[in-house]
């Protein structure tokens, strides 16, 4: 059963993004956080369920290819970005911190999705290997990692290069799988976790303080994962807020192609936003029915888990 708080939740995330590229919201950034953290919960939450089935990584992988794959390579045939053997391996950052972020090209929004992709390398391997005690641990050294990686990416790399890259995002996706494994009773000490929790605010706070300012990225993290936490909590119906429970089951098309359509209708109306919006809402429900749902359901019955989890997890959201 999906959640409707958690589609809220992810329809908020993509309805803050395109804000603030349609309309300027410069707030709407923090919603790339806010998808990275639920996509840390979903993701993790499933893996931790599935850690001693059989076919743990065979349904992982298969379900998240026909997924993600398919509307990916449609963005690619549609936007041809240079470097695009990189892109297909989700490697762009590779040419990026090389010869420079293309900030312009509609193909940069897949920035999000490589990490989704990378994160969605790493954290099957490290949940079906380690122990208990020690993958709780080496989800708190990666959310207090993150800002020190920030910090030293800023000092030695061009153009905010920590904001594209995995590790500078562990705070909002290891949040997200601490909060899967606090549900699932992986904690011994909540008083440990709190005070683990706020190790890297504080940090960040005191680099501000002493050093220079700094985007509190980890007082971000937390706040998400705060949000996310009180969402996966409740179990009620969201009757009033369905345009966002609309939004949330339809993001991935709305987080693909939303730079292309507004880039497509610049010069060409008077209000070429509202346009771009209404345009890219009924792109994403065609793509929805026709696409996105049929691959979904094909790729539960074709990769079918022992347990019954959710079949649709969180992919980021652009910058």
């Amino acid at each position: 059963m999906r959640s409707e708080p958690l589609d809220v939740v992810r329809g908020l995330a993509i309805s803050m993004v395109i804000a603030c590229h349609y309309f300027g919201f410069q707030l709407g950034v923090l919603g790339v956080d806010l998808f990275f953290v639920l996509s840390g919960y979903l993701i993790g939450g499933i893996l931790l369920d599935s850690r001693d089935q059989p076919g743990y990584f065979t349904s992982f992988y298969g379900r998240r290819a026909f997924r993600i794959l398919p509307l990916y390579w449609l963005l690619l045939a549609v936007a041809t970005p240079p470097y695009w053997g990189y892109y297909l391996f989700f490697a762009q950052a590779i040419p990026w911190v090389q010869h420079g972020y293309p900030f312009r090209e509609p193909a940069f929004l897949s920035w999000s999705l490589a990490i989704e992709e990378q994160f969605y390398l790493l954290l099957p391997a490290i949940i079906f290997w380690l122990p208990r005690r020690w993958l709780v641990r080496v989800l708190w050294c990666g959310v207090v990692f993150a800002p020190i990686w920030r910090w030293g990416l800023h000092y030695y790399l061009a153009d905010q290069s920590w904001e594209y890259l995995l590790p500078g995002r562990f705070d909002d996706l290891f949040g997200g799988v601490l909060i899967a494994s606090y549900r699932r009773g992986y904690c011994r000490s909540s008083l440990l976790w709190f005070a683990l929790a706020c190790s890297a605010p504080l940090l960040d706070v005191a680099y501000w303080i002493i050093i220079e300012p700094f985007p509190p990225m980890s007082i971000i993290a937390l706040m998400c994962c705060a949000i996310t936490a009180s969402a996966a909590s409740t179990g009620q119906r969201v009757v009033l807020l369905r345009p966002l429970i609309w939004a949330g089951r339809r993001c991935y098309a709305l987080y693909l192609f939303h730079i292309v359509v507004i880039n497509s209708l610049v010069g060409r109306c008077e209000y070429p936003a509202y346009v771009a919006l209404l345009l890219v809402c009924i792109l994403a429900e065609i793509s929805w029915r026709a696409i996105e749902n049929p691959l979904i359901r094909y790729a539960a019955k074709r990769f079918t888990p022992t347990i019954q989890v959710e079949p649709t997890g969180g992919e980021a959201i652009p910058n």
